[in-house]
């Protein structure tokens, strides 16, 4: 815990620095890390040397494009190989949710397990949240240990599961008299309608909402923020690389955590200039045992080109879509994110307390619903209408269900595609 509050220390400060300063840092730490894992790491070792890379092919930010981008089954495939020879024989293991079917699993030092653990926090510090706050939130994997720190009256927080009953939930919330309210989207999404039908409120009112681990949508946002009388700002990050972007109280777009990570944005693997939407590529610049350089995270989004009005020094990542691999596809051979549709709903669908929009074939389109007690048939219609609309009038089903179950991480997807399946039967 102590290393991580050092650790946390440096990265606020580093908050204040300029972009230049940190731009040269990036470029320095950068270059270590690629000589490392070309010398030390078997896979990159390897990878590079097919390719006429050399440990020192990298000296500067702009020599990144260079290098291969690898992909999460080219890591899980490696196995061992992807470990540094000069790892420690005791190390932290992460394993990610495997929403897609197919759980990753990664090791780490001690060190920079307390170094990810400071740029999580960071994220919510630079947004607002006060070290002496206290924290109600609501994941999937609560954890009832209290670490000293909070018996401080620091870094406060209480986990609740996302699947407790939101009753619960509020009487929590009337008895802690949190600041802050944390959670996915889809927990805040099923907690503000429950306030809303059963006439409660969360008193006192929470000074700021977090959002993360999920796709934020318009719509969701604005029922939270409506109904919890508190801003929403959303935090984007992963299991491989921890909280990478967040969003400051402006909300222009989500500040790239440059002193922890590099990210790009790609298309059909170049890096396309700010503005335009691509793929986002990620380089983890203090993960030494397992390196994630150049890692695509399937994730889409892009780069804006001026910096954010709040005085921060970090670029801006914006225009988040959820994950390539959930693209929408076209009759016409096209294809649209997720967020590209379901952002234009309107406010019809306050009267749903969840929604997952699935695509069974070209063309045809399931919309799941949960009720709640204000919903009316004519909001189905209006959203399946709008969806069809955006879809060049797609045949878009309505069904009313009881549950939507989540994936196997406790996150509740906005868009599944069946296409492929269907398409390889």
């Amino acid at each position: 815990m102590l290393r991580r509050i050092i650790y946390l220390s440096q990265m606020l400060r580093n908050a204040s620095r300029s972009a230049d300063s940190l731009a040269v840092r990036q470029g320095r730490v950068l270059q270590s890390l690629v000589r490392q894992a070309a010398t030390r790491v078997p896979f990159y070792r390897e990878l590079y040397a097919t390719q006429g890379i050399g440990p020192d092919s990298v000296l500067a930010l702009e020599d990144l494009p260079g290098l291969p981008i690898v992909t999460k089954a080219q890591l899980r495939a490696a196995g061992g190989a992807a470990v540094s020879l000069d790892a420690p024989r005791r190390r932290v293991k992460i394993s990610t949710s495997g929403s897609s079917g197919e759980p990753f699993e990664f090791s780490i030092d001690s060190d920079y397990d307390q170094w990810r653990k400071a740029q999580y926090l960071r994220a919510y510090l630079c947004g607002g949240r006060r070290l002496r706050d206290t924290v109600l939130r609501l994941t999937a994997l609560p954890q009832p240990r209290v670490p000293w720190i909070s018996h401080l009256g620091l870094l406060r927080e209480r986990q609740f599961s996302c699947a407790s009953d939101p009753a619960r939930i509020v009487d929590a919330w009337q008895a802690l008299a949190p600041d802050v309210l944390q959670g996915y989207p889809s927990s805040l999404r099923s907690l503000a309608n429950y306030c809303r039908e059963r006439g409660r409120s969360l008193n006192p009112t929470p000074r700021l909402v977090f959002t993360d681990s999920e796709l934020l949508t318009p719509d969701t946002r604005a029922l939270v923020e409506q109904q919890f009388a508190a801003p929403v700002l959303d935090i984007f990050g992963t299991f491989e690389t921890d909280n990478i972007a967040f969003q400051c109280a402006m909300r222009t777009g989500y500040h790239i955590a440059s002193d922890c990570a590099v990210i790009e944005i790609v298309r059909e693997g170049k890096p396309v200039p700010p503005g335009e939407q691509g793929e986002i590529v990620v380089t983890v610049l203090a993960n030494r045992t397992t390196p994630f350089i150049r890692y695509n995270l399937r994730d889409i989004g892009r780069l804006l080109p001026q910096p954010c009005a709040c005085g921060l020094p970090f670029p801006l990542l914006t225009g988040l879509q959820g994950r390539a691999d959930d693209l929408i596809v076209l009759e016409g051979g096209g294809q649209r994110t997720a967020m590209d549709v379901l952002g234009r709903l309107d406010h019809s669908s306050a009267s749903v307390q969840h929604y997952q929009l699935r695509q069974l074939r070209l063309g045809v389109f399931e919309l799941l619903m949960v009720p709640s007690s204000a919903y009316r048939p004519e909001d189905g219609k209006r959203m399946a209408s709008a969806i069809a609309a955006t879809l060049g009038n797609a045949q878009v089903t309505v069904r009313l269900v009881e549950f939507i179950p989540p994936d196997r991480s406790g996150k509740l997807r906005a868009f599944v595609s069946q296409l492929a399946q269907d398409l390889g039967a």
